[in-house]
């Protein structure tokens, strides 16, 4: 009996680091496909935003999709945490590009840091979701 909560303990793990790379992998992706328009629109301090609004939305996004195990078996705690995080990031890095960084508007920062929030959401999204799909199947099993 032991053995199989090891068993669900190890595939948690091993789903949560897949997850992770998943969310890395697509958004070093989106980050490529983005910086074309970001050196059209605003060049260097384009390609700049572009790199920054990555940061600050896949690091909460890897830091809830790592642990999303951790929040047992309650669905609405687990999405109401990763938005909270996300946002707290997010709201953040676009605080200290307003009032700390001069030179970064919209076309700079603003716009890449809206696009980056919405696919980094939508990928947590899946992933989170994917959670009940999993823990549906195995209390089926059972």
């Amino acid at each position: 009996m032991s053995s199989s909560s090891e068993d669900n303990g190890s595939r948690s793990r091993d789903s949560g680091s897949a997850d992770v790379f998943r969310l890395v992998v697509a958004s070093a992706v989106f980050a490529l496909l983005l910086a074309g328009p970001a050196w059209l629109v605003a060049e260097t301090k384009g390609l700049i935003g572009v790199g920054v609004s990555a940061l600050l939305c896949v690091i909460p996004g890897c830091l809830v999709v790592a642990f999303k195990g951790l929040a047992g078996g309650s669905q609405a705690s687990l999405i109401l945490t990763a938005s909270g995080l996300r946002m707290f990031f997010v709201l953040l890095g676009a605080l200290g590009a307003k009032f700390v960084v001069s030179g970064y508007g919209l076309k700079e920062f603003f716009v890449w840091l809206i696009l980056f929030y919405m696919f980094t959401l939508a990928l947590e999204t899946m992933s989170l979701l994917s959670v009940k799909r999993e823990s549906g199947d195995s209390n089926s099993s059972v």
